[in-house]
């Protein structure tokens, strides 16, 4: 009887022990509250504040992981925990927009009680069913969710390509950094949602970028900064001596993003990166994951600054050459795709507002955005310009009397000098011409030039925005 006890007791103990163990997601996921301001780029001096929710996970170092969509502009973060009301304030630790991850922390030492940090996955399964999880009206929301493939995808919030991760789920209205478990593992965030799919951040990739921020200086993630099309026309590759044989794909673009223009040439057939050798529609064989585009390989154990070696077929011979992986920097392109944790810009000058092109401000444009904008969106760089500025509206008052219906208007000069930015558009007026203002938009406008009166242009403004209700003539 005494060895029976003593076997149960055994038995309880180690079935505890289990219990312990299992992943418990009331007890790492967490509700994140953020209050912050949004902009309206149709009138970049109205700022209104918003509340948005998400999820968060903890993992290791009492650390809270979500991604970076829907941070751009707070100001306040707080955390909730266990499904209850009660609030904790989160601080930013820091922030990557272009990879699309965040990580915060909790001082309150009461909030880490009873909490349990979640392993980031070194591996992503390729197939079988996985787990979704979300805080929803205090409690624990579960879905499955079916894998459907790896790939090479853009992130949500910038040009970068990296590796993700396809799913199907009855799950609604996601997208919003839900946890995707396997079993007591993360296997990633939720990205993005449409039709009863998912696309997944990927765990091995998060951890990659969780690493590279806590080097003291960051280099941060690279990109390939060239266009290719297929290597598979006949009478393309004849001209270049090049055999086919389904490998390599021809550069056709190169520094489009202005981040570099090294090491290739537009005519080169790229046949190998990093040591893998490339097909005739750009792909590579992962040895963890399969098939894959070959700008992954730019965020596949690399960062910015590095080189990676690159075998070529150039004028008739194979060389090797090196690559020196760029950084993605939104600053550096003729129109910035993206623009976060800053207001827009804009001046206001006699009643007519200018403000850079950019990729929010096309956005907000919406179907209203002209054929025009588009074009210059998609063309190549502009070699004399570092920037473009648009004048996107006219205020009505007497000093504008016949310019009240321009908008949309790409500036090419003032008074005779080249407009990149709202700095160069300051300068410019500081030099009137006889008196007035000589204002010339780009060749293919439907308007090519207007005129502004240097003498009263000052009060006209000042007028201007007491009557509009605008606080500053200014956001530079």
């Amino acid at each position: 009887m005494t060895r029976y006890f003593i076997r149960l007791s055994l038995g309880l103990m180690v079935l505890s022990l289990l219990r312990a163990s299992v992943f418990d997601p009331a007890a790492s996921l967490v509700e994140i509250e953020i209050t912050k301001q949004s902009y309206d780029y149709t009138q970049p001096w109205v700022i209104r504040n918003q509340q948005t929710r998400k999820n968060g996970i903890v993992i290791d170092g009492k650390q809270v992981l979500t991604t970076a969509d829907g941070l751009s502009g707070h100001y306040l973060c707080r955390v909730k925990k266990g499904g209850v009301s009660r609030h904790y304030t989160a601080q930013l630790k820091w922030i990557d927009y272009y990879a699309n991850v965040a990580l915060f922390d909790v001082e309150a030492a009461d909030f880490h009680v009873g909490m349990q940090a979640v392993p980031l996955a070194t591996e992503i399964p390729q197939s079988g069913t996985l787990q979704v999880y979300r805080w929803r009206s205090g409690r624990i929301e579960e879905r499955a969710a079916e894998i459907i493939r790896l790939y090479s995808g853009s992130s949500k919030m910038s040009y970068l390509q990296h590796l993700a991760l396809s799913v199907s789920s009855e799950i609604e209205s996601a997208g919003w950094s839900e946890i995707v478990c396997d079993d007591d593992q993360l296997i990633g965030l939720t990205a993005s949602a449409s039709a009863g799919k998912l696309v997944v951040l990927p765990a091995p990739f998060i951890a990659d970028v969780i690493e590279r921020h806590a080097q003291s200086d960051d280099p941060g993630l690279g990109y390939f900064d060239f266009s290719y099309m297929p290597g598979k026309n006949p009478a393309l590759l004849a001209s270049k001596d090049f055999e086919p044989r389904d490998v390599g794909v021809v550069i056709t673009d190169i520094g489009r993003r202005r981040l570099a223009n090294n090491t290739l040439k537009v005519g080169d057939i790229l046949l190998e990166v990093d040591g893998y050798t490339i097909d005739s529609e750009g792909k590579y064989i992962d040895p963890t994951y399969g098939r894959l585009s070959l700008h992954s390989l730019a965020t596949r154990a690399h960062a910015a600054g590095e080189p990676i070696s690159m075998r070529l077929w150039r004028e008739g011979a194979e060389c090797s050459v090196d690559y020196i992986l760029p950084r993605a920097d939104f600053d550096k392109s003729l129109i910035p795709e993206q623009r976060y944790d800053a207001a827009p810009n804009y001046l206001v000058v006699g009643g007519l507002v200018f403000q850079p092109l950019s990729g929010p401000y096309l956005n907000a444009l919406g179907s209203n955005k002209p054929v025009l904008l588009d074009y210059y969106a998609a063309r190549p760089p502009l070699a004399n310009r570092d920037g473009l500025v648009i004048l996107s509206r006219v205020l009505p008052d007497d000093y504008n009397r016949g310019y009240e219906e321009l908008r949309f208007q790409l500036l090419d000069t003032i008074n005779g000098q080249t407009i990149h930015d709202l700095e160069s558009v300051e300068r410019a007026l500081q030099q009137p011409i006889d008196g007035f203002h000589r204002l010339h938009f780009m060749h293919d406008e439907n308007v090519r030039h207007l005129i502004l009166d240097a003498a009263t242009l000052e009060p006209a403004t000042q007028r201007i925005l007491e009557h509009y209700r605008i606080p500053s003539d200014r956001s530079l």
